[in-house]
């Protein structure tokens, strides 16, 4: 009885601890919620209020210039006027030093020297309200300190791994040098060794040339593998320069110009190749020039769950063809906590061949469809035009997909990053010889090959993960199939 009674006396002692504890975290908690709630209460009245930034105080920026500092300071908080936009720029700004390759991290927090009277002419502030026309011509404005803590970054990193989905595989060795002059400027060597892709080495050279502009300029060579049996080796030299825009306001409209110069050898590993491998073999040089348009209105670009993104690109390979594709997407969502959610994309894409009379366009720099992150549930270039059992490409396109998303529906699973996923895709690759364009439009309109499925999927902060059980619907002849399960990686999906 006493060695009862002494372990129900233990019980007891551990319940009322642990209930203690849970009200202690209860009461925690409220506390903490109720601190969010004054201080977004607190942001929301004075949203409107006039500041400005009269110092920054800044610790552990000795790794970025003073000169780079000082614009990215100039372009972000630097032209706060209110509360809500100097919020919105130090995000902007702390987003901006990461993204860039200036630090690993960075913290702000503000403080006040008590407020100032400005000459309302001297700045654009919020226009305020007056009961009589007694208006000043000053403005009292808070005086606002802001202390940035930059947390440097490492500048030398290397890393190696493996890649494998898809029937491929490939080790990578990768080394790069980060923010390497205190201005975000970087360089990458990428070695790549696989099965398809034999070898590829990538020197990257990128720096910011403003804090919404970034240059970059790359060489790059590797050695692949094509053909239904592999019966061509095409070695790939080049280099490729661009500039392209980074603005991160809500619908903002982003740009990328570039030039590329690629010389590209293609040699013959077997007798079975088609007559088109065949006549394409030897030596290929391309020069092009290409713009590319996007406006992104989504609310994350790996895992949206509303917004838009909508995508053209255009590139002109000179003496040669004129390529031209479009992408659209919308992201949908209902129920608590994005229970359920849709994404529809539509895909198409045309290509001009400017010397159609000498020489068609290289099956290289044409379009390809099918494989786990297009047209599922068809293997990789298993849509189109064959010659033989060779994808040879196609020069018009259009593809297209429907996906519905929901939370897995077990309680302990449901805010994981994990989604089950049924999708429908569907689309059609053609040649068409620079047919008149209705012509293209009634071919691309008929005898789409079709697929649907159901699996899984992980949402990652980097890339987007997918296993699926996949059935064609329609199919038509030269198809390339693949049923039954699919798995892709990428962060774009069809």
């Amino acid at each position: 009885m006493d060695e009862f009674e002494k372990s129900s006396i233990e019980g007891r002692v551990i319940e009322l601890a642990d209930s203690s504890r849970r009200e202690v975290e209860q009461e925690a908690n409220e506390a903490k919620a109720e601190q969010q709630r004054y201080i977004a209460e607190l942001l929301k009245n004075s949203s409107k209020t006039p500041i400005v930034v009269s110092a920054v105080l800044t610790s552990d920026h000795q790794s970025i210039r003073p000169d780079v500092l000082q614009k990215y300071l100039d372009a972000t908080i630097l032209q706060a006027s209110s509360f809500s936009q100097l919020c919105e720029q130090a995000d902007l700004l702390n987003v901006k030093l990461i993204q860039h390759g200036m630090a690993e991290n960075v913290s702000q927090s503000l403080d006040s020297r008590g407020i100032l009277r400005l000459p309302v002419i001297k700045r654009h502030y919020p226009s305020l309200v007056y009961e009589s026309q007694a208006i000043s011509g000053e403005l009292a404005v808070i005086d606002v300190i802001s202390r940035l803590n930059i947390l440097p970054i490492k500048r030398f990193t290397a890393k190696t791994g493996t890649n494998i989905g898809n029937g491929e595989g490939d080790g990578y060795l990768q080394f790069q040098l980060r923010n390497m002059f205190g201005g975000g400027e970087q360089l990458k060597l990428d070695i790549t060794k696989g099965t398809k892709t034999h070898s590829s080495y990538l020197l990257d050279y990128g720096q910011p040339v403003t804090p919404w502009w970034m240059l970059n300029s790359m060489l790059f060579k590797n050695s692949r593998q094509f053909g239904n049996n592999n019966s061509i080796d095409m070695l790939i030299r080049g280099f490729r320069t661009s500039l392209r825009s980074g603005f991160q306001e809500a619908g903002a409209i982003n740009h990328e110009l570039f030039y590329e110069a690629e010389w590209r050898t293609s040699k013959l590993l077997s007798l079975h190749a088609s007559d088109t491998l065949l006549f394409q073999a030897g030596d290929d040089i391309k020069s092009s020039l290409g713009h590319t348009l996007a406006v992104d209105r989504r609310n994350n670009p790996i895992a949206p769950t509303s917004g838009s993104f909508l995508k053209i690109t255009n590139e002109l390979a000179l003496g040669k063809y004129w390529k031209s594709q479009v992408e659209f997407s919308q992201n949908n969502s209902w129920l608590k906590d994005d229970f359920i959610g849709s994404c529809c994309t539509f895909r198409s894409g045309y290509i001009a061949n400017l010397n159609s009379s000498k020489k068609t366009v290289n099956t290289y720099d044409k379009f390809h469809n099918g494989g786990a992150n297009d047209i599922r549930s068809f293997q990789i270039m298993g849509l189109g035009p064959k010659d033989l059992y060779d994808s040879i490409g196609g020069d018009a396109f259009i593809s297209y997909g429907v996906s519905l998303f929901s939370r897995l529906p077990i309680k302990k699973w449901s805010h994981s990053n994990f989604r089950l996923h049924w999708f429908f895709n569907g689309g059609k690759l053609i040649n068409h010889n620079n047919a008149p364009l209705k012509s293209v439009v009634t071919q691309l309109a008929n005898q789409h090959s079709t697929s649907v499925g159901f699996g899984i999927l992980l949402r990652h902060q980097v890339a987007r993960f997918e296993l699926n059980f996949t059935l064609p619907l329609t199919v038509h002849s030269g198809d390339a199939m693949r049923k039954g399960f699919q798995y892709g990686i990428g962060v774009s999906f069809l």
